[in-house]
């Protein structure tokens, strides 16, 4: 009999946390996880699985020892080497943490620490169940249920919810310019998540911190391209070109997923044009991605190195992705914002003439040419801000020439060049038996 019990409760049916074992439960939990061998934290992790629905039931109930002992067992599973072993080889228990989280006890229970580890560790950790997510072409089952990714980030309520405990795992402790490529793209793929799960609830009309925070990372993450100008001949393969791609494309994946919610496509934003006091209120989606895509862009004009690189980077790899003849409401509202912030940015230099400005000037005169527009030519999309780009070039160039000559260099690239009150653009020669070029005049 007493063979047959140690049988049930050692490895059918073990404790699980109560009302008449919570102490010892707690004890032997503290003793192995201050033991910190791998082989016994993952026991430990597979154990207190069954036992996590019990211990926040406890936890969010009355007062009472039980509920101080369940309240220091989720601090005490916070614990940094715990959640990277949680979050290679228990994803489970990741998932039933989060499926026991309710919007109301969530304001009362410590998941800062074991919300954010774990989220940081999953990312970071190649062998991770969110590495191997994917897609259902490339990972079955698992990739058409995306259990983990669901878990974590597939509830908005929940996850601004955490964000207001600073426990959102978008929140993840990411050091800025260390991510590995399919690191960042394992963020931006469960930051999709959060703002499908955003528009699915429409909750779309509410401003929500946690997706505000993730754009953030995203462009933090994403906008150190001038390593470029230290090794251009071999810039596809450097880290910071491919984490740039992915940003992109992360963009790209935004404006799909509003183009697909007819509730949210129709919608027609409050005011299209906003002052810079505006811009910090009332910040929707649109918004959001307008100005990611205006953050991209700058990082793309800081490279400056051959004509073909700059055309390479500026044209074929940022704007290209984003003025792609994409007929859509969604696309005309986030371009006009998108716009918007460009040429406020090179307007910026007639008070204060800066290199920010510069970059931003020469990325447009690399991509339209230096030559007066017409609606006939082809860019029928951005026909207006290549219009007002070359009127204030020709107006203000010169002046500002003059009394701030490096800024002015700063404009200059990808071919264009300045003699005599005039810039000339000179093209690829390609198959050409003589090069392009270009020539507007100044005053």
């Amino acid at each position: 009999m007493i063979i047959t019990l140690w049988a049930y409760f050692g490895f059918i049916s073990p404790p699980k946390f109560g009302k008449n074992n919570y102490k010892p439960f707690m004890q032997q939990l503290y003793v192995r996880i201050l033991q910190g061998n791998e082989d016994v934290l993952r026991e430990v992790a597979s154990e207190i699985t069954p036992s996590i629905k019990n211990i926040i039931a406890h936890a969010s109930g009355d007062m009472g020892e039980c509920k101080d002992y369940a309240h220091d067992i989720i601090l005490l599973i916070g614990n940094k080497r715990f959640c990277e072993i949680v979050a290679e080889y228990h994803p489970n228990l990741i998932i039933e943490v989060y499926e026991s989280l309710t919007v109301e006890n969530i304001e009362k229970l410590p998941f800062r620490q074991f919300t954010i580890n774990t989220a940081t560790a999953a990312i970071l950790n190649s062998n991770s169940l969110l590495h191997h997510e994917g897609d259902g072409f490339c990972s079955g089952l698992i990739g058409y249920i995306k259990p983990l990714s669901m878990a974590m980030f597939g509830d908005i309520k929940k996850l601004d919810c955490l964000n207001q405990q600073f426990a959102s795992p978008l929140d993840a402790d990411l050091l800025l310019f260390t991510l590995k490529n399919k690191q960042f793209q394992v963020y931006c793929n469960s930051t999709l998540t959060a703002i499908e799960s955003y528009l699915n609830a429409n909750e779309w009309w509410r401003h929500s911190y946690a997706i505000n925070n993730a754009f953030h990372k995203i462009k933090d993450n994403s906008i150190y391209l001038h390593e470029i100008n230290h090794n251009p001949t071999n810039y596809y393969n450097l880290e910071c070109y491919q984490n740039f791609r992915v940003a992109v494309k992360f963009v790209v994946s935004v404006i799909e997923l509003l183009e697909k919610h007819p509730s949210v496509a129709d919608f027609t934003p409050h005011k299209l044009r906003k002052s810079k006091a505006e811009r910090y209120q009332s910040i929707d989606l649109y918004d959001l991605v307008a100005e990611l895509m205006f953050e991209l862009t700058f990082a793309a004009a800081t490279i400056n190195v051959d004509k073909d690189t700059c055309w390479s980077i500026h044209h074929n790899s940022c704007w290209g992705e984003f003025v792609n003849h994409r007929h859509s409401k969604v696309n005309y509202y986030i371009l006009k914002k998108y716009y918007r912030l460009m040429y406020d940015e090179v307007k910026r230099m007639e008070k204060l003439p800066n290199f920010k400005s510069a970059k931003i000037l020469g990325f447009c005169l690399n991509i339209f040419g230096v030559k007066t527009p017409s609606k006939a030519d082809y860019g029928k999309e951005y026909y207006s801000l290549r219009k007002v780009i070359i009127h204030w070039t020709i107006h203000n160039y010169e002046s500002i020439r003059k009394e701030y000559a490096r800024v002015a260099e700063a404009c200059l690239v990808g071919g264009i060049t300045y003699e005599d009150k005039k810039l000339t653009k000179t093209y690829g020669l390609g198959i050409r038996d003589e090069a392009t070029k270009e020539v507007l005049e100044l005053k």
